[in-house]
């Protein structure tokens, strides 16, 4: 346990000095949210998909292979259409976008086209939906910031969120994007470390990947070793649509794509492009491999989203241990800070129409919903994956339509426009309170509130068009 705390009070320490020596690079609002716009391909690559790549991908994720079994496998396309899409279609045209129009968040290069009177009420709509999402966000991080400590230190749950959401919220206030993103980049290199070598050790000791399917097909059960978690027929094709459709709302993370936006030039998209598509493709086929090697070696565990700590102390000795620890405080840091940034330049940029900019607002904002964060998952617990998974679908179809539309310049109706958006987020909300159809692919959640963005925005274009 010694160990463990030095390597995360080591690791917390190089932090902090990082968010000090961004506050001597922060002089200007530019500074606070996008770092004037001058992000390399490595730190934009890594950061954005550090931020993505949250406390889901390697508590959730190996822990949904742990319990679901090969169905999970379907996460990773989907994963990695989301990842290419984004870099290769929307990261470049949005950076033109948003370099052109001096744009600092999205939902003002979403609205920038409409009536300043229309442009306020939908920055003010977008604000609420981002900050109700990512305060359940934030609240995912800090909950597994909880299980992360309880389970390699033996501190509280209490103890545990309240230290994790204090280093969290510390280093933001310092630093500001510059802190976030260059935080998040050493974030992404010790997430990649565990993926690759703590599940290639466990698929050695069960035989490598035959080895592996052997062992599952041999004493799995049946929806263990289906690839459509045992549903059949056509709802076991909307099971591997609605897990691959998780991907598809990668764009619409405010927090994420605020490092498209924030990179210096195409050159450094092209670049980042392959360095994203690379990270992505060993995080989430570590963890899926993580988890389903797991089970072949321990059948039984009490909570499977703690399965990443279980095995790593059954095969390596503390200093590993807490390695590991760092790792998931690195996926959980490297969301949680993206998120609450992003919230701030909502709350500072959108719901005032960018005319009266304040920081120390935006600092303020940064506060309260950590404190809010920090209730919720004191007092509302639920999975990690679940809660993730809500907030990534609704961002998403709240967000994506809206997004495709305006880059491919489009014309909508601003009524349009504010419809699409709240049918996105009011749908998936009520599917996501539906009992699902099978464990992980619910296609109702995943795919129809975005399609009926989609729907309402195609229909107002035509109006348009017919009316020319």
């Amino acid at each position: 346990m010694d160990i463990v705390l030095i390597v995360i009070i080591a690791y917390n320490i190089v932090l902090l000095g990082i968010g000090y020596w961004s506050s001597r690079r922060t002089k200007n609002q530019q500074d606070f949210y996008l770092g004037n716009r001058d992000l390399g391909a490595w730190v934009a690559a890594l950061s954005a998909s550090a931020s993505s790549s949250s406390a889901w991908t390697l508590l959730g994720v190996s822990g949904a292979a742990y319990a679901w079994g090969l169905s999970t496998f379907w996460l990773l396309p989907g994963v990695l259409i989301g990842y290419y899409i984004s870099w290769t279609w929307v990261a470049p045209r949005l950076m033109v976008i948003s370099h052109k129009t001096k744009a600092v968040t999205l939902p003002e290069v979403l609205f920038s086209n409409f009536d300043s009177n229309a442009k306020l009420i939908l920055l003010r709509l977008s604000t609420i939906i981002i900050l109700f999402s990512l305060t359940v966000y934030v609240a995912a991080q800090f909950q597994a910031a909880g299980t992360a400590f309880s389970t390699t230190l033996g501190f509280s749950k209490d103890i545990s969120v309240l230290l994790g959401a204090s280093i969290i919220l510390l280093y933001t206030l310092i630093g500001g994007f510059w802190a976030v993103s260059l935080t998040d980049t050493i974030q992404a290199m010790v997430m990649l470390i565990i993926a690759i070598f703590l599940p290639l050790l466990l698929l050695l000791l069960v035989g490598g990947y035959e080895g592996l399917l052997t062992s599952i097909y041999a004493t799995g059960s049946d929806e263990y070793k289906s690839f459509t978690g045992g549903a059949l027929g056509l709802t076991g094709l909307g099971f591997i649509i609605g897990s691959i459709s998780i991907g598809f709302g990668y764009p619409g993370q405010p927090f994420v794509v605020n490092r498209f936006m924030a990179t210096k030039d195409l050159k450094s998209i092209k670049r980042g492009r392959i360095i994203a598509m690379v990270w992505a493709t060993i995080i989430f086929s570590g963890m899926i491999t993580l988890g389903l090697c797991a089970k072949v070696m321990w059948s039984s565990v009490d909570n499977p989203e703690t399965i990443l700590f279980f095995a790593s102390e059954r095969t390596f000795g503390p200093l590993f241990s807490g390695i590991v620890t760092a790792a998931v405080l690195s996926a959980i840091m490297s969301t949680a800070d993206s998120q609450l940034l992003s919230v701030s330049s909502s709350v500072d940029r959108d719901w005032t129409g960018g005319k009266e900019s304040n920081i120390s607002r935006s600092r303020i904002s940064i506060i309260l919903v950590t404190i809010l964060a920090t209730l919720i998952s004191l007092y509302a617990p639920a999975t990690i994956f679940t809660r993730v998974i809500f907030a990534w679908t609704a961002l998403g179809a709240a967000f994506v339509p809206m997004l495709v539309f305006r880059l491919l310049s489009k014309n909508v109706s601003a009524l349009a426009a504010g419809i699409s958006v709240v049918c996105g987020f009011s749908l998936t909300a009520v599917f996501h309170f539906l009992p699902d159809i099978t464990n992980g692919g619910d296609i109702l959640e995943r795919m129809v509130p975005m399609a009926t963005g989609f729907l309402i925005l195609f229909y107002s274009n035509n109006q348009i068009n017919k009316n020319r």
